[in-house]
């Protein structure tokens, strides 16, 4: 019989580091809710896995797996059979790819956790591939369990990692993330919602604020992230919850994701009142003929529009690009690169093109044959190249041309310098000490030069 289910979120690198886990928070919440005993493992957070198995003793270990972690799961899964704990992992990658997955658990959820959980709990489910009904009322969960979490570890994730996407978070600032919807409508080939069948949902504006409010009062939250795909889909319910946020009055700065199709001079004015400080937006290519492969549904006019209505409602513009395509060309390459040149971008993100399990460009990658047996999953992280999917150029070609592109993107940002004088100001110890080991240890000298944002 199950009584104690210990969640464990895995890996070593702080990279992956930048929010809470709000998923196995959310899963936490739910079966808190029904009545059973809960404990949030987390090792991205320094957490020791082994020492804290021993001391809770769990009846069920529940692991999360995304791909680029996915060898820190199995690690962590193969400690816990050897511990005796019967052990269930979820998240992307297991549920795309289960049956690799059950080498190392004695059972996987496929798709969302809570229900599945409750099922394996109230059934003493011991092995095979689980799957459930998706809430389709997110309402109907509690607000995530950071009780259960080292949230002073997370708060400080702008001073502990000053190169993430919290540009708009000035330092020594509390920070968290919140999620408010699942799914998405869209279907770009890069992306998993395109496995997940599941509809778009989303949280009531009162739900959201009910969590800010939490957020705000218990932990001291001056800043938010929302990171769910896409915030400004649903227009009526971010009015919504601005309108809430300006009722509060709450000394709060936000971010958020948003599509160049989804913005417009009244929405975002009102996000600006509401303490909205930057957009990111997945602009992904100059190249209209990048996009429609990608299948974004966007235009590169709708791009340029969004950045000059964005940079005009006084709010950052982040933009995030992929570099080698299917059949992109030098070309389509350097009309990305003059669009990051030519318009007001304040910070660009670059990857290279990486075809997940579970994604359209996996499938287009296996059609090609690029699919090796050797794969890495740790080398899944954006800035190599795992699977070759493009048919143009060679795998250095297109290395060079990122390179390069990321060269660009540097010296275009608006927001470099400005971080690295604010970030000597705050933590003149820390930053020196960066820039001494620079020096001295010229590898060192790209990791400095990325940690302070010198663009």
């Amino acid at each position: 019989m199950i009584k104690k289910v210990a969640l464990i979120n895995p890996g070593r690198d702080e990279r992956f580091a930048v929010q809470e886990p709000l998923h196995l928070g959310f899963i936490a919440s739910y079966l808190l809710k029904n009545g059973i005993e809960v404990r949030i493992i987390d090792e991205l957070a320094g957490q020791n896995v082994k020492e804290e198995l021993l001391m809770f003793r769990p009846d069920l270990a529940g692991i999360t797996a995304t791909t680029a972690l996915a060898p820190d799961a199995y690690r962590i899964a193969d400690l816990c059979r050897w511990l005796g704990i019967r052990t269930v992992m979820g998240g992307v990658h297991a549920s795309i790819l289960p049956d690799e997955a059950l080498a190392h658990v004695d059972m996987v959820v496929k798709g969302e956790g809570e229900n599945a959980l409750l099922k394996i709990i109230s059934e003493d489910l011991r092995t095979g591939v689980i799957e459930e009904e998706y809430i389709k009322n997110l309402d109907e969960i509690p607000i995530p369990a950071r009780q259960l979490m080292d949230m002073e570890f997370y708060v400080q994730a702008k001073d502990r990692i000053p190169e993430s996407y919290l540009y708009f978070v000035p330092p020594k600032t509390r920070v968290a993330a919140i999620l408010t919807s699942r799914g998405c409508p869209y279907d770009c080939i890069f992306c998993h919602n395109s496995w997940k069948g599941m509809p778009f949902r989303f949280n009531s504006p009162e739900r959201v604020i009910e969590e800010i409010d939490v957020l705000v009062s218990k932990y001291q939250i001056k800043a938010l992230f929302f990171i769910e795909d896409n915030l400004f889909v649903h227009r009526s319910r971010l009015k919504k919850i601005c309108e809430l946020l300006l009722e509060r009055k709450y000394e709060l700065v936000w971010g958020g994701n948003a599509r160049v199709d989804n913005v417009d001079p009244e929405i975002l004015a009102l996000a600006k009142r509401a303490g909205c400080r930057q957009i990111t937006f997945g602009f992904e290519s100059g190249s209209q003929k990048i996009l429609d492969i990608l299948r974004k549904r966007t235009t590169v006019e709708q791009i340029v529009k969004a950045i000059r209505m964005t940079r005009e409602a006084g709010l950052l513009v982040n933009g995030t690009f992929i570099i080698g395509n299917p059949e992109e060309t030098v070309e389509d390459i350097r009309a990305t690169q003059r669009l990051i040149r030519e318009n007001p971008i304040d910070s660009v993100g670059i990857c290279i093109a990486t075809p997940f399990p579970g994604t359209e460009l996996w499938n287009i990658a296996e059609r090609q044959g690029a699919i090796s047996k050797d794969l890495k999953w740790s080398d899944f992280t954006y800035d190599r190249i795992p699977i070759w999917v493009n048919n143009k150029m060679a795998p250095q070609e297109i290395l060079r041309y990122f390179d390069e592109t990321v060269h660009l993107a540097r010296s275009k940002s608006t927001i470099g310098v400005r971080q690295i004088l604010v970030s000597y100001l705050f933590r003149p110890g820390k930053v020196m000490a960066q820039m001494v080991k620079a020096v001295r240890y010229p590898g060192k000298l790209m990791t400095f030069l990325r940690r302070i944002r010198l663009k």
